[in-house]
Protein backbone atom coordinates (compact mmCIF):
# COMPACT_ATOMS: atom_id res chain seq x y z
CA UNK A 1 0.00 0.00 0.00
CA UNK A 2 2.29 2.51 0.48
CA UNK A 3 4.91 1.51 -2.42
CA UNK A 4 1.25 2.57 -3.98
CA UNK A 5 0.78 5.63 -2.69
CA UNK A 6 4.69 6.66 -3.18
CA UNK A 7 4.06 6.30 -6.36
CA UNK A 8 1.01 8.13 -6.58
CA UNK A 9 2.52 11.27 -4.67
CA UNK A 10 5.64 10.71 -7.54
CA UNK A 11 3.23 10.81 -10.46
CA UNK A 12 0.83 13.77 -8.91
CA UNK A 13 4.46 16.04 -8.34
CA UNK A 14 5.48 14.47 -12.05
CA UNK A 15 2.39 15.76 -13.00
CA UNK A 16 2.41 19.42 -11.56
CA UNK A 17 5.72 19.89 -12.73
CA UNK A 18 4.94 19.07 -16.23
CA UNK A 19 1.51 21.02 -16.29
CA UNK A 20 3.72 24.26 -15.09
CA UNK A 21 6.51 24.31 -17.05
CA UNK A 22 4.18 23.98 -20.23
CA UNK A 23 2.61 26.72 -18.99
CA UNK A 24 6.01 28.37 -18.97
CA UNK A 25 6.65 27.26 -22.39
CA UNK A 26 3.11 28.67 -23.03
CA UNK A 27 4.09 32.22 -22.04
CA UNK A 28 7.54 32.76 -23.79
CA UNK A 29 5.63 32.17 -27.04
CA UNK A 30 3.51 34.45 -26.27
CA UNK A 31 5.51 37.05 -24.78
CA UNK A 32 6.87 37.48 -28.53
CA UNK A 33 2.93 38.18 -30.25
CA UNK A 34 1.35 40.14 -27.33
CA UNK A 35 1.77 43.80 -25.80
CA UNK A 36 2.86 44.41 -22.35
CA UNK A 37 -0.29 45.88 -21.01
CA UNK A 38 -2.53 43.22 -22.46
CA UNK A 39 -0.02 40.60 -20.48
CA UNK A 40 -0.27 42.31 -17.07
CA UNK A 41 -4.05 42.68 -17.35
CA UNK A 42 -4.06 39.13 -18.16
CA UNK A 43 -1.92 38.54 -15.24
CA UNK A 44 -3.94 40.80 -12.69
CA UNK A 45 -7.09 38.34 -13.77
CA UNK A 46 -5.22 35.17 -12.85
CA UNK A 47 -3.57 36.12 -10.31
CA UNK A 48 -6.66 36.03 -7.75
CA UNK A 49 -7.33 31.93 -8.93
CA UNK A 50 -3.80 30.94 -8.68
CA UNK A 51 -3.84 32.76 -5.26
CA UNK A 52 -6.23 30.64 -3.85
CA UNK A 53 -4.84 27.47 -5.16
CA UNK A 54 -1.28 27.39 -4.08
CA UNK A 55 -1.67 26.51 0.09
CA UNK A 56 1.34 24.67 0.46
CA UNK A 57 3.49 27.67 -0.94
CA UNK A 58 1.45 30.46 1.56
CA UNK A 59 2.22 27.97 4.45
CA UNK A 60 5.89 28.23 3.64
CA UNK A 61 5.82 31.70 3.45
CA UNK A 62 4.02 32.86 6.61
CA UNK A 63 6.36 30.26 8.89
CA UNK A 64 9.25 32.19 7.33
CA UNK A 65 8.07 35.53 7.79
CA UNK A 66 7.60 34.39 11.19
CA UNK A 67 11.00 33.55 12.00
CA UNK A 68 11.91 37.09 11.27
CA UNK A 69 8.96 39.05 12.52
CA UNK A 70 7.44 37.43 15.32
CA UNK A 71 4.46 38.35 17.33
CA UNK A 72 5.03 42.21 15.35
CA UNK A 73 2.29 41.31 13.48
CA UNK A 74 -1.21 39.66 13.36
CA UNK A 75 -2.66 36.50 10.77
CA UNK A 76 -4.44 39.38 8.59
CA UNK A 77 -1.27 41.47 8.33
CA UNK A 78 1.10 38.27 7.69
CA UNK A 79 -1.49 36.85 4.71
CA UNK A 80 -1.71 40.50 3.29
CA UNK A 81 2.40 40.69 3.16
CA UNK A 82 2.69 37.25 1.62
CA UNK A 83 0.00 37.91 -0.69
CA UNK A 84 2.11 40.80 -2.10
CA UNK A 85 5.19 39.16 -1.93
CA UNK A 86 3.46 35.62 -4.19
CA UNK A 87 2.58 38.30 -6.36
CA UNK A 88 5.99 39.54 -6.75
CA UNK A 89 7.39 36.54 -7.94
CA UNK A 90 4.45 36.00 -10.36
CA UNK A 91 5.75 39.90 -12.30
CA UNK A 92 9.10 38.87 -11.81
CA UNK A 93 8.52 35.70 -13.96
CA UNK A 94 6.58 37.34 -16.38
CA UNK A 95 9.22 40.29 -16.39
CA UNK A 96 11.68 37.56 -17.50
CA UNK A 97 10.40 36.00 -20.04
CA UNK A 98 9.10 39.40 -21.76
CA UNK A 99 12.68 40.57 -21.51
CA UNK A 100 14.16 37.65 -22.88
CA UNK A 101 12.26 38.49 -26.32
CA UNK A 102 12.57 42.10 -26.21
CA UNK A 103 16.33 42.46 -25.20
CA UNK A 104 16.70 46.03 -26.60
CA UNK A 105 13.36 47.07 -24.21
CA UNK A 106 15.14 45.76 -21.14
CA UNK A 107 18.46 48.16 -22.14
CA UNK A 108 16.39 50.91 -21.96
CA UNK A 109 15.06 50.24 -18.69
CA UNK A 110 18.31 49.03 -16.93
CA UNK A 111 20.80 50.85 -15.22
CA UNK A 112 24.53 50.42 -13.83
CA UNK A 113 25.61 51.65 -10.18
CA UNK A 114 29.24 51.25 -9.63
CA UNK A 115 30.16 49.65 -12.94
CA UNK A 116 33.75 50.92 -12.63
CA UNK A 117 34.32 48.27 -9.82
CA UNK A 118 33.46 45.53 -12.04
CA UNK A 119 35.98 46.86 -15.00
CA UNK A 120 38.42 47.98 -12.17
CA UNK A 121 38.36 44.47 -11.11
CA UNK A 122 38.84 42.71 -14.57
CA UNK A 123 41.84 45.00 -15.05
CA UNK A 124 43.95 42.51 -12.91
CA UNK A 125 43.27 39.84 -14.94
CA UNK A 126 42.34 37.19 -12.11
CA UNK A 127 38.51 37.19 -12.91
CA UNK A 128 35.89 38.09 -10.83
CA UNK A 129 34.16 35.97 -8.07
CA UNK A 130 30.77 37.84 -8.15
CA UNK A 131 28.57 37.19 -5.04
CA UNK A 132 24.33 37.69 -5.00
CA UNK A 133 21.32 36.66 -3.64
CA UNK A 134 17.76 35.40 -5.39
CA UNK A 135 16.78 39.01 -4.71
CA UNK A 136 14.90 40.97 -7.64
CA UNK A 137 15.02 39.51 -10.97
CA UNK A 138 18.80 38.52 -10.92
CA UNK A 139 18.50 36.17 -14.00
CA UNK A 140 17.95 39.68 -15.41
CA UNK A 141 21.16 41.11 -14.22
CA UNK A 142 23.25 37.83 -16.03
CA UNK A 143 21.65 39.07 -19.41
CA UNK A 144 22.17 42.67 -19.08
CA UNK A 145 25.84 41.91 -17.92
CA UNK A 146 26.03 39.52 -21.00
CA UNK A 147 24.68 42.96 -23.07
CA UNK A 148 27.38 44.69 -21.58
CA UNK A 149 30.19 42.15 -23.12
CA UNK A 150 30.68 40.67 -19.59
CA UNK A 151 31.29 36.66 -19.67
CA UNK A 152 29.01 35.46 -17.11
CA UNK A 153 29.11 32.31 -15.36
CA UNK A 154 26.89 30.59 -12.79
CA UNK A 155 27.13 28.10 -10.17
CA UNK A 156 23.68 26.12 -9.38
CA UNK A 157 23.17 23.18 -7.65
CA UNK A 158 20.95 20.35 -9.23
CA UNK A 159 17.85 21.24 -9.63
CA UNK A 160 15.06 18.85 -7.96
CA UNK A 161 12.54 19.88 -10.57
CA UNK A 162 14.09 18.49 -13.69
CA UNK A 163 11.57 19.22 -16.11
CA UNK A 164 12.17 23.41 -15.03
CA UNK A 165 16.00 22.78 -14.99
CA UNK A 166 15.88 21.94 -18.88
CA UNK A 167 13.54 25.00 -19.36
CA UNK A 168 16.03 27.43 -17.72
CA UNK A 169 19.14 25.69 -18.58
CA UNK A 170 18.08 26.54 -22.21
CA UNK A 171 16.87 29.96 -21.69
CA UNK A 172 20.80 30.67 -20.35
CA UNK A 173 21.98 29.18 -22.99
CA UNK A 174 20.32 31.08 -25.27
CA UNK A 175 21.53 34.03 -24.10
CA UNK A 176 25.31 32.86 -23.98
CA UNK A 177 25.19 32.72 -19.88
CA UNK A 178 27.19 29.34 -18.84
CA UNK A 179 25.62 27.30 -15.53
CA UNK A 180 28.38 25.54 -13.82
CA UNK A 181 26.61 22.60 -11.61
CA UNK A 182 28.12 21.67 -8.38
CA UNK A 183 28.21 17.83 -9.19
CA UNK A 184 30.24 16.16 -10.46
CA UNK A 185 32.71 18.13 -7.84
CA UNK A 186 35.98 17.48 -10.22
CA UNK A 187 33.90 18.89 -13.34
CA UNK A 188 32.68 21.72 -11.18
CA UNK A 189 36.09 23.11 -9.99
CA UNK A 190 37.94 22.48 -13.50
CA UNK A 191 35.10 24.82 -14.85
CA UNK A 192 35.08 27.08 -12.34
CA UNK A 193 38.73 27.97 -11.91
CA UNK A 194 38.83 28.09 -15.85
CA UNK A 195 36.33 31.09 -16.07
CA UNK A 196 38.56 32.93 -13.12
CA UNK A 197 41.78 32.04 -15.57
CA UNK A 198 39.39 33.56 -18.52
CA UNK A 199 39.37 36.79 -16.65
CA UNK A 200 35.34 36.35 -16.41
CA UNK A 201 32.55 36.26 -13.79
CA UNK A 202 31.92 33.41 -11.38
CA UNK A 203 28.44 34.16 -9.64
CA UNK A 204 27.43 32.45 -6.45
CA UNK A 205 24.05 32.70 -4.74
CA UNK A 206 24.76 32.79 -1.26
CA UNK A 207 21.60 33.27 0.14
CA UNK A 208 20.45 29.38 -0.83
CA UNK A 209 19.74 26.90 1.30
CA UNK A 210 22.57 24.32 1.64
CA UNK A 211 22.90 21.06 4.52
CA UNK A 212 24.65 21.50 7.86
CA UNK A 213 27.41 19.39 6.90
CA UNK A 214 28.47 21.46 3.70
CA UNK A 215 28.57 24.97 4.42
CA UNK A 216 29.31 27.04 7.86
CA UNK A 217 27.02 28.58 10.52
CA UNK A 218 26.45 32.55 10.42
CA UNK A 219 23.56 34.99 11.06
CA UNK A 220 20.76 35.83 8.97
CA UNK A 221 18.20 38.04 10.11
CA UNK A 222 19.33 37.16 13.56
CA UNK A 223 18.51 33.32 12.92
CA UNK A 224 21.49 30.47 12.25
CA UNK A 225 21.72 29.50 8.55
CA UNK A 226 23.50 27.46 6.83
CA UNK A 227 25.96 29.26 3.97
CA UNK A 228 28.30 27.78 1.43
CA UNK A 229 31.69 28.71 1.27
CA UNK A 230 32.11 28.65 -2.24
CA UNK A 231 32.88 32.22 -2.67
CA UNK A 232 35.82 31.98 -0.07
CA UNK A 233 37.55 28.75 -1.01
CA UNK A 234 37.67 29.91 -4.73
CA UNK A 235 39.61 33.21 -3.15
CA UNK A 236 41.59 31.05 -1.43
CA UNK A 237 42.73 29.37 -4.18
CA UNK A 238 43.08 32.08 -6.63
CA UNK A 239 43.08 35.25 -5.15
CA UNK A 240 40.49 36.79 -7.52
CA UNK A 241 38.94 39.87 -6.04
CA UNK A 242 35.28 39.08 -4.60
CA UNK A 243 32.32 41.36 -6.01
CA UNK A 244 29.04 41.65 -4.24
CA UNK A 245 26.13 42.22 -6.88
CA UNK A 246 22.11 42.71 -6.53
CA UNK A 247 19.63 43.68 -8.95
CA UNK A 248 16.26 45.46 -7.75
CA UNK A 249 12.88 46.85 -9.67
CA UNK A 250 12.18 50.62 -8.88
CA UNK A 251 8.76 52.02 -8.12
CA UNK A 252 9.13 53.46 -11.89
CA UNK A 253 9.48 49.73 -12.86
CA UNK A 254 13.45 50.44 -13.89
CA UNK A 255 15.99 47.21 -13.18
CA UNK A 256 18.83 49.01 -11.25
CA UNK A 257 21.93 46.56 -10.63
CA UNK A 258 24.38 47.46 -7.87
CA UNK A 259 28.02 46.92 -8.18
CA UNK A 260 29.77 46.92 -4.72
CA UNK A 261 34.03 47.71 -4.48
CA UNK A 262 35.73 44.34 -3.49
CA UNK A 263 34.60 42.95 -0.57
CA UNK A 264 37.65 43.26 2.25
CA UNK A 265 38.29 39.70 2.89
CA UNK A 266 39.58 38.53 6.59
CA UNK A 267 42.92 36.87 6.82
CA UNK A 268 44.44 37.52 10.33
CA UNK A 269 42.61 34.48 12.05
CA UNK A 270 43.27 30.75 11.55
CA UNK A 271 41.46 29.23 8.66
CA UNK A 272 38.19 28.26 10.10
CA UNK A 273 37.85 31.56 11.30
CA UNK A 274 38.50 33.33 8.70
CA UNK A 275 35.83 31.50 6.71
CA UNK A 276 33.06 31.98 9.25
CA UNK A 277 33.98 35.30 9.62
CA UNK A 278 34.24 36.29 5.69
CA UNK A 279 30.63 34.18 4.76
CA UNK A 280 28.92 36.12 7.49
CA UNK A 281 30.46 39.42 6.21
CA UNK A 282 28.80 38.60 2.86
CA UNK A 283 25.83 37.19 4.61
CA UNK A 284 25.74 40.43 6.24
CA UNK A 285 25.98 42.70 2.85
CA UNK A 286 22.84 40.34 1.64
CA UNK A 287 20.30 40.96 4.59
CA UNK A 288 20.97 44.82 3.69
CA UNK A 289 19.78 45.05 0.57
CA UNK A 290 16.35 42.36 1.23
CA UNK A 291 15.77 44.57 4.22
CA UNK A 292 15.39 47.52 1.78
CA UNK A 293 13.68 45.00 -0.86
CA UNK A 294 12.02 42.50 0.84
CA UNK A 295 9.21 41.73 -1.08
CA UNK A 296 11.74 41.17 -3.91
CA UNK A 297 13.22 38.23 -2.20
CA UNK A 298 12.93 34.87 -3.15
CA UNK A 299 13.87 33.40 0.23
CA UNK A 300 10.52 33.49 1.90
CA UNK A 301 9.55 30.67 0.06
CA UNK A 302 12.25 27.92 0.80
CA UNK A 303 10.64 25.24 3.01
CA UNK A 304 14.05 24.97 5.00
CA UNK A 305 15.07 28.87 5.79
CA UNK A 306 16.68 28.76 8.98
CA UNK A 307 18.55 25.95 10.99
CA UNK A 308 16.66 24.41 14.17
CA UNK A 309 18.31 22.99 17.23
CA UNK A 310 18.96 19.74 16.23
CA UNK A 311 21.38 20.72 13.19
CA UNK A 312 25.01 20.43 13.94
CA UNK A 313 27.23 23.00 11.36
CA UNK A 314 30.59 23.68 11.40
CA UNK A 315 31.44 27.09 13.41
CA UNK A 316 28.50 26.52 15.15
Amino acid sequence: MASVFTKVMRFSKDLQSRLMNGSLRFLERVMRITPRWLIDSFMGCVFPIVFLNIKQLKKICVRNLQLVYGDSKNKKEYGLLTKRYIRSIGDAMVDLLYYLEWPDELKKITRFEGEDNLKKTLELGKGVIAVTAHLGNFPLMFVSLVQKGYKVNVVIRSMRDENFGRFMFRLCDKWGINMIQTSPGKKFFRESLGALKRNELLFFLLDEVVAPENGVKVKFFNRDVARATGPMLFFERTSSPVLPMFIVKDEKKRFNIFIKGPFEVIKENGPQENMVKNIAGLTNIIEYYVSRYPFQWGGWFNKRWALSAADKIKGG
